[in-house]
This record gives C-alpha cells, structure tokens and sequence, in this order.
C-alpha cells in the first residue's frame, strides 16, 4: 500500500467529497483524507496501483491545484 501525499487548495469539506468520488470512482483507493486546517490542504491518499502524476492529473482536471508534498 502506497501513502501518496499532496499540496492542494482544496478549501472546503464539500470539494473534498468530490475529489474523494472522483478518485474512488475511477481508481482503488483503500483511505483518502485531508487536513483542511494546513496552510497546505495536505491530501493523503492510500492507494496500491496509483501513481502520483495520476493522482495529479486527475485532481488538476476538477479545477484544484494537486502538486506532491516533498518532504
């Protein structure tokens, strides 16, 4: 199981649903959860078969900024 980690803009506990159905409709995720309260909107994604540019993209397309957490 991958951890995929993400800086996003993702503002609001309703636009994070939809990301959420967005990615559990199109991909195997096992847990998606986001901390609304970081500066950063940090997005976690448990996944075994999905690649961060996947993720990225998919994101990208809704209209909201994804780009990989470094650490």
């Amino acid at each position: 199981m991958n951890t995929l980690i993400f800086k996003t803009n993702i503002k609001s506990q309703k636009d994070f649903e939809e990301v959420k159905k967005t990615l559990s409709e199109k991909n195997v995720i096992s847990e998606c959860t986001i901390d609304l309260e970081d500066v950063d909107r940090v997005l976690r994604v448990l996944a075994d078969s999905l690649t961060i540019q996947r993720v990225e993209q998919e994101i990208l397309e809704m209209g909201f900024y994804c780009k990989e957490l470094e650490e």
